[in-house]
């Protein structure tokens, strides 16, 4: 006997293209019902994710799926807000009269009539999950929509998480001998957000990210306002009852070396193995900038000569007037210069200049 369909399994899910593949047959075989899919529509782009269980007719499925009537009912509206019948909005006759249904459902005697449908937004686009049942089966009922929203938002952060983790390019996160992958960041933690594995890239980050802190007990901490969040993702992703998923946001900041770090996010997923634990993986909006910037010398922030001589002379306390004189140039010239320097080392002040100049070697 099949076990029920538990959160675990959809998050084990984000890091095992087998298992997600085959997520929307366990979710329509507990639902009785011969088909689901999920949907993947990128702006400018819509394509199947996942066959589903009548993969036969994807390929002519796919050439008339913008003339799909559910497909239509993909609204804005619609998007994060459970799951909903199509014949809420499309009548069983207008259905029967589509180029879907004669095309496609009867063309390939597919079990396909009535239709469940739930939308979702990630980062990375939209995903739409569709569950089908025959003519004959009669449309879906409450309980049936009432099993699907109960899955709703463990879906909702496996769709927005998977998809983070294909764009960072991410497809597995250890290697044979069970040691963490280098693709991108990526911590291991007990219940306690006590570190228990991490990969070089996250040691790095570590050493660079002014808010990431590895405490004496060797838990993984956040300076600043979003401390007791993600101490609460950390928990909510190993609670024993019912873990989940979650992401947290940092914005773009000035690493402790002076190279700029861009907008981060930060997954938690629940991990099933060896106790009540959470991966940490760590994506961003550019992971090629981000690998960029991990591996380029400090010297990525480029000064010219003039630009040094200025950092010089601010550091023997010399007025600008007094710069101007030594250097043969002018003030504004002067103040020219002084305004690079703010801003390729992400100064507000040129007293803050001249500390991250200290800090990055350049002094």
């Amino acid at each position: 006997m099949t076990l029920p369909l538990s959160h675990h399994d959809i998050y084990d899910a984000a890091l095992d293209d087998t298992l997600f593949d085959i997520l929307p047959q366990r979710l329509a075989r507990e639902m009785n019902v011969p088909s689901a899919i999920f949907f993947w529509l990128h702006p400018g782009n819509m394509q199947e994710i996942s066959a589903g269980t009548q993969p036969e007719a994807n390929a002519d499925y796919i050439e008339i799926l913008d003339q799909d009537p559910w497909m239509a009912e993909v609204k804005d509206e619609r998007a994060n807000s459970g799951a909903f019948r199509l014949t809420d909005h499309v009548s069983a006759e207008a259905f029967e009269k589509s180029v879907m249904y004669n095309e496609i459902t009867l063309k390939h005697r597919l079990d396909r009539f009535w239709c469940l449908g739930m939308i979702q937004d990630t980062r990375d686009g939209r995903v739409v999950t569709a569950f089908h049942k025959g003519k004959q089966a009669g449309d879906f009922s409450d309980s049936e929509l009432g099993f699907v929203n109960r899955h709703t938002r463990d879906l909702g952060r496996l769709h927005s998480i998977r998809r983070e983790l294909i764009r960072n390019n991410i497809r597995e996160i250890a290697a044979a001998d069970r040691t963490l992958q280098g693709e991108m960041p990526i911590f291991d933690l007990d219940h306690e957000g006590r570190l228990l594995r991490m990969n070089g890239m996250a040691e790095t980050l570590l050493l660079l990210h002014p808010l990431l802190i590895l405490q004496r007990n060797r838990i993984l901490a956040i300076g600043g306002p979003k401390k007791q969040a993600f101490n609460a993702a950390v928990g909510n992703a190993t609670v024993a009852a019912h873990s989940h998923a979650s992401w947290l946001d940092l914005p773009p900041m000035r690493a402790q070396d002076g190279r700029i770090l861009p907008n981060l996010r930060l997954n938690l997923l629940p991990q099933t193995t060896n106790g009540r634990r959470a991966l940490v993986i760590v994506t961003t909006e550019d992971a090629a900038e981000l690998r960029s910037d991990f591996y380029s010398p400090q010297e990525k922030i480029s000064l010219t000569q003039r630009e040094r001589d200025i950092l010089t002379g601010l550091v023997k306390g010399l007025r600008r007037d007094q710069l101007a004189h030594d250097l043969g140039i002018t003030v504004p010239t002067v103040d020219l210069h002084s305004g690079n320097l703010r801003r390729k080392l992400g100064a507000r002040t040129m007293l803050e200049a001249v500390a991250i100049a200290f800090k990055a070697g350049f002094l």
